[in-house]
């Protein structure tokens, strides 16, 4: 039970994993534009996230917000002000009290915004029943 339960994880995390992830080229004449990058992927621990920041210009501030699907603001905060010697923000986020759903981290510099969806799910767990053989002499 301990081993299903196990991999039910590990695949929802490497699953979660790999539908973030998504090549960039190093040569894209946008990124000079940029004002931040950011990155998102699951944690170790189960319903945790890590979402990282980087500014790029400092005259920008970063905002960020976590919207439900319905749109509710379920979190916004400034994590890099304008002129601030900050330059990178890293927080790890647990998403254990929220229900299953799609959530969005917006995240909006000046003119650049981006949206990291990610959806949240409860691995169902199936009962396995015990197999038994009778003989009969």
């Amino acid at each position: 039970m301990k081993t299903s339960i196990k991999l039910l994880t590990s695949t929802l995390l490497l699953a979660l994993t790999a539908s973030f992830s998504s090549p960039a080229l190093a040569d894209d004449h946008k990124s000079q534009d940029k004002v931040f990058a950011a990155a998102m992927f699951p944690a170790a621990k189960n319903s945790k996230l890590w979402l990282c920041l980087e500014k790029y210009k400092s005259e920008s501030k970063i905002d960020l917000m976590l919207v439900n699907e319905r749109g509710e603001v379920l979190f916004q905060e400034t994590v890099c002000s304008k002129n601030s010697k900050q330059n990178a923000y890293r927080q790890q986020f647990d998403m254990s009290e929220l229900s299953d759903g799609t959530y969005t981290f917006r995240i909006i510099a000046g003119t650049q915004k981006e949206e990291r969806t990610f959806k949240l799910t409860t691995p169902s767990v199936e009962a396995i029943q015990p197999v038994r053989l009778i003989a009969i002499k």
